[in-house]
């Protein structure tokens, strides 16, 4: 009979998190996650299997609390274009100096893992692939009302979208001013009015 968990798992994933996401994957040796989070070897490997599966965990666990972002803004407003800039202003001006400095888990882990451990690199893609569809989709929409140039397709611009978070994610990452994001951000969405 296997022994129930002694711990707050949401916790604990949390503690993971931190770690991963300010070291990287490679440098969050697993006695430093044994540490933050406050486990014991068995405890660790009993209930995540490995340091990679419970890395994946983490990952979920980012992308749920990124998703509030993403509903509240990209989703919910009525306006398409409204909705994508304030997207982009809610997950880069508004975040806090410690997270901005952090940059993307998703987008680091792709960068970092792409060559080494490629399987966890499409891991992290596969959970940015939801707010590239969100993107096409108000794209489409925006489109749709005239509102946005139609010459590229929704998916075309769906994928710049992401190369403008993602340079202005490493722009913060950097230590650029929130007035130069801010700036990155609009001149980025020019792209999208009608010519």
């Amino acid at each position: 009979m296997s022994r129930t968990p002694e711990f707050d798992r949401t916790e604990v994933i949390d503690a993971a998190l931190k770690v991963f996401w300010s070291d990287g994957y490679e440098a969050s040796s697993v006695q430093k996650l044994l540490d933050a989070m406050n486990l014991n070897r068995g405890s660790l490997y009993g209930s995540f299997g490995d340091k990679a599966r419970l890395f994946c965990e983490v990952m979920d666990h980012y992308v749920a609390i990124a998703g509030g972002i993403i509903e509240d803004t990209l989703l919910a407003r009525e306006d398409p274009l409204d909705a994508i800039q304030s997207f982009f202003y809610r997950a880069l001006l508004l975040a806090d100096d410690k997270t901005l400095s952090y940059g993307c888990l998703l987008l680091n882990t792709i960068s970092e893992l792409a060559h080494t451990s490629p399987n966890l690199a499409q891991e992290a893609l596969q959970r940015v692939a939801p707010l590239i569809d969100a993107f096409e989709q108000r794209v489409a929409q925006a489109q749709t009302l005239g509102m946005v140039n139609d010459e590229k397709s929704a998916r075309a611009l769906a994928n710049y979208l992401m190369a403008l978070l993602a340079g202005a994610r490493l722009q913060a990452k950097m230590g650029a001013s929130r007035e130069t994001i801010k700036d990155i951000i609009d001149t980025g969405l020019l792209v999208l009015k009608p010519a």
